[in-house]
């Protein structure tokens, strides 16, 4: 009779150390909660892009077809340079791929567990989206440190053609991402080699562009190396790292 009884109590009476045994494999009850956050902050995220993608969409578009043009030749990428209404569209598609990017980071990090594996969803995306902002910014602040210091705007015109490249990474990142999603054989892992190998191929282009820019300019190759070193190459390696570890 007792024993009839103990098979009526619930599963959390009879192992209050609150495991679940799989075999010889013993797992936290805690480790297998979902995040309770995860949801909300996908559904927010996702009205957000869709409000911003609704009231902006004539400006990303055009921003789009700016970005893939410019990615074929400099003569196109300094035509956005030279008007300010392509600028808006190109800055338009920048800050919306910058959140989208981040909140498809978040949930690929949330996914293979890294970046904390204690962290949830909402902390990721938005310690992301902090980081990415945060890069762009001290990269503002100091290549106008550089304008002042040289006398020059050339560092301005360097700053705005890397948001267009920041724009091309964005796209082949998430060009990559819905393949993979769609090919249900690929790990999700692959995306860090992905975002990794993406990123390498566009900053070289990047580097090419900025280098004709500054021998035109009349800045020596010994300070445009000197310049990658400090205010791009570090940064990447940094991040590269990071996304290793």
């Amino acid at each position: 009779m007792h024993i009839l009884q103990s098979f009526t109590h619930p599963i959390q009476e009879l192992w209050r150390e609150s495991y679940i045994a799989l075999g010889e494999v013993e797992i936290p009850a805690a480790a297998t909660a979902g995040d309770p956050f995860r949801d909300i902050t996908n559904l927010l995220v996702i009205a957000i892009l869709v409000a911003l993608l609704m009231a902006g969409y004539r400006r990303i578009l055009e921003g789009f077809t700016l970005v893939v043009r410019a990615m074929t030749g400099n003569k196109k990428l300094m035509e956005i340079e030279n008007q300010s209404n392509l600028q808006v569209c190109r800055n338009t598609l920048f800050h919306f791929l910058t959140i989208f990017s981040s909140f498809i980071f978040a949930n690929i990090a949330y996914a293979t567990k890294i970046i904390g594996s204690n962290y949830s969803l909402p902390v990721r995306f938005l310690g992301i989206l902090g980081f990415i902002t945060l890069f762009f910014l001290f990269r503002r602040v100091a290549l106008q440190f550089l304008c002042w210091v040289n006398a020059t705007s050339v560092f301005k015109l360097v700053r705005k053609i890397s948001l267009t490249y920041a724009c091309a990474w964005y796209i082949i990142v998430l060009f990559c991402f819905f393949v993979i999603k769609s090919i249900h054989s690929i790990p999700m892992e692959h995306m860090r080699y992905c975002i990794i190998f993406s990123l390498l191929l566009v900053m070289a282009l990047y580097f090419f562009s900025i280098f004709r820019i500054f021998i035109q300019k009349g800045f020596s190759p010994f300070f445009y190396i000197l310049y990658l070193c400090t205010l791009e190459i570090l940064p990447i390696l940094v991040l590269m790292y990071l996304n290793f570890n």
